[in-house]
């Protein structure tokens, strides 16, 4: 069974954020993350929210002054919502859920480099 967008952006933001706290991404590996995961969620009528602050997020990356405090509350705001989903009887398997819940820890971790 072929994996679907939301599995393989799944993968690809946990292999970017990798297990350590001093993560390094760049702005432009960011942006590819973000449209990615708006592609993926296109459609998907849970993640509006999300979608706004990702939204939110690539603009403020692509604007060339990027704000630390916004990029620190949104990637607290995107945990918080991850973790949640990880929780809900639709994240599917055991799997997805573990995944879910790694993406949110590496989101709040990264966060605190802002």
């Amino acid at each position: 069974m072929e994996a679907t967008l939301e599995q393989r952006m799944l993968a690809d933001t946990l292999g970017a954020f990798g297990e350590g706290s001093s993560v390094v991404i760049t702005p432009e590996r960011g942006l590819l993350l973000i449209e990615g995961w708006l592609n993926a969620l296109r459609g998907d009528v849970g993640a509006e929210r999300v979608r706004a602050e990702l939204e939110t997020l690539r603009d403020n990356l692509a604007s060339g002054n990027p704000d630390g405090n916004m990029i620190r509350h949104l990637l607290l705001s995107m945990a918080s919502h991850t973790s949640t989903l990880a929780g809900e009887p639709s994240a599917a398997d055991g799997h997805t859920d573990g995944q879910l819940r790694q993406l949110a820890n590496a989101l709040r971790n990264f966060s605190s480099q802002f």
